[in-house]
Parts: structure tokens; C-alpha cells; sequence
């Protein structure tokens, strides 16, 4: 009988606890967000920060998923802020009582990023507005399958709510990612296209009748980017898989090369066809026919006078 009563008190208590704790998660409104700031370090480390506007009330704050280390509230004074945390084996969520003035939160996040074959993912998803700091040797990266040349830029901002839209990339990116150089001759003209992937490629070749670079990848669902000399093969470009056309990203171009990009999902043979290609003939000759028909016409103008 004693074992039967301490059972019942063991679950009533078990009872009550559980409804105490999703109270506690759902306690208050959410925050209203002015930005989330996202440092990403080399080794796929994480520094976050959240700005948020002065709180009147109680509100809640969710934490972007991840082990979470090194956890400050303040104001934007650096002044303390009373709070808590909500979260059963890690922490989730932040609930922050009262501020005069606008909260800064910062934490450190592990376990996020994932490492493959050189190639670092992070499928990143939130309400607000959150702009991403890459490492400094990151110059180009992939949203969405998207390519993005970062430049002089140190990372890019995704948009949440606050500008009706919802945060949702997933990111991939190289750290110092190289550049090999493959020489093109073509007469008595050389030139060089960068091809930029982890995979390895071979057989490249230029073929000028028909307007075509081919070359054979080795993998699977591997990121290929090709800079293009403009002189030796003109923009817009198609390209093709075992004589498939697939998807591909004109991203980037300048005056002298263009930057392409595409992700093949099988390993096969790839044909990159352009419009048009280094002339057949000399690039003055066009300048040469010219000044021929002038002087032919002045002649024969000339004789008409006469």
C-alpha cells in the first residue's frame, strides 16, 4: 500500500512539472528584433548577437540552434539585464523581464556548421532579419545553390520578417578556396580559363568550330565554377551534362572574364557552348574591309562628278 501512494505522489509531481515547464517556454511575447549578427569563425565557431529593441514587457528571445557557451544579456549601455533561460538539456530560448533601453544578447554556438570534403554547410533558418560574417579568405560562396561573389563585402544580410520575408539559406562556402589555371592555345594566342571546384577534372578541351569547352568531372554533386576569358568565349553560355542541359549561374562578369557557375549532379562529360568565339581571322581585318569601302566610294563619287 505505501509503494502505491509513493507512485501517485511520483506522478502527480511529474505531472505538475511538466505543464510548469512548457509555461515557462511559452512566457511573454517574442522579442521585437532589430538584427541578428552572425560571426563565423575559420573553424566553423559561432559568435551571435541579438539586437533588441527596449522591453516594456516580458519577452522571449529564441536562441538559434546549436551548444550554446558564454551566454550575456545587457543593455547597449553594457548595464546588466534581469533574465532566464528556457530549455530542457540545452538552452533554447532567453525571457527578458524589463529594459529601458534597447538589449544586446551574445553567445557562442558549437555544433552547427557542418565540414565535408572542404566544403562547409549550414542549412539556416529564422524570423529575422540576420546578417552573416564569413572568415576574411571567403570571396565566394553559395546560397541556396545560388553563387554570391562577396568582393570587397564581408558577408551578406538575409532578410526576416521585419521586411516581410523569412531568413531561410542554406549556406555553403570554401575557406581560401584556389584557383587552377587551365592554358587554352588557339593559334598563335594563349589564354586562360580559372576553373575553381574540390572535385577533380580532366580531359579539358577548346573547340573553336563549334563554340565549345569540355571537359569530364570525376564526382557527384560537385560545385564547378569556370572564369571565362570574354575573348575567347562570349557570354551567354549553356551547359550541358552527358548532353543534358542543366542549370547554371552567370554570377559575375567584368570587363575581360565572366564567372560561371553549376553543380552536376552525376560525374560525365560537361559541354560549355557560348556564342561566339576568338575570330576565325585576323581582329583587323574587319577595319581593313571598312577602309576599302570608303575609299571605293569616295572614287567612286569622284568619277560621278566628273
Amino acid at each position: 500500500m505505501m509503494k502505491k501512494i509513493i507512485c501517485m505522489v511520483m506522478v502527480l509531481v511529474i505531472t505538475s512539472i511538466i505543464p510548469l515547464v512548457y509555461a515557462q517556454l511559452s512566457l511573454g511575447e517574442p522579442a521585437l528584433h532589430k538584427l541578428i549578427t552572425i560571426n563565423v569563425g575559420d573553424q566553423g565557431d559561432i559568435h551571435v548577437t541579438h539586437e533588441i529593441n527596449k522591453v516594456r514587457s516580458v519577452v522571449n528571445v529564441e536562441t538559434i540552434e546549436g551548444t550554446l557557451s558564454n551566454l550575456n544579456v545587457t543593455d547597449v549601455e553594457g548595464n546588466k539585464v534581469e533574465f532566464g533561460t528556457t530549455g530542457l538539456e540545452s538552452i533554447t530560448g532567453i525571457t527578458i523581464f524589463s529594459s529601458q533601453d534597447d538589449v544586446i544578447i551574445e553567445y557562442d554556438l558549437h555544433d552547427v556548421l557542418n565540414f565535408e570534403d572542404g566544403l562547409w554547410k549550414w542549412d539556416y533558418f529564422n524570423l529575422e532579419t540576420t546578417k552573416i560574417i564569413f572568415p576574411k579568405d571567403v570571396d565566394m560562396l553559395f546560397v541556396n545553390d545560388r553563387p554570391i561573389m562577396l568582393q570587397d563585402a564581408v558577408g551578406i544580410t538575409c532578410y526576416g520578417r521585419s521586411q516581410g520575408a523569412i531568413c531561410d539559406a542554406f549556406i555553403e562556402y570554401v575557406i581560401d578556396e584556389s584557383t587552377m589555371n587551365t592554358e587554352i592555345e588557339w593559334e598563335d594566342k594563349k589564354f586562360i580559363v580559372g576553373v575553381r571546384t574540390l572535385t577533380e577534372i580532366s580531359l579539358f578541351n577548346f573547340d573553336q568550330p563549334t563554340k565549345r569547352i569540355n571537359f569530364e568531372v570525376n564526382e557527384d554533386d560537385q560545385l564547378v565554377t569556370l572564369i571565362i576569358p570574354l575573348e575567347l568565349l562570349w557570354s551567354p553560355y549553356d551547359v550541358y551534362l552527358n548532353d543534358k542541359k542543366i542549370l547554371k549561374h552567370e554570377f559575375f562578369s567584368n570587363e575581360t572574364h565572366s564567372w560561371l557557375n553549376f553543380r552536376p549532379d552525376n560525374s560525365g562529360s560537361v559541354e560549355i557552348i557560348g556564342t561566339t568565339v576568338v575570330p576565325e581571322f585576323p581582329i583587323l581585318a574587319p577595319l581593313f574591309v571598312g577602309i576599302v569601302i570608303v575609299i571605293a566610294l569616295q572614287f567612286k563619287n569622284r568619277l560621278n562628278l566628273r
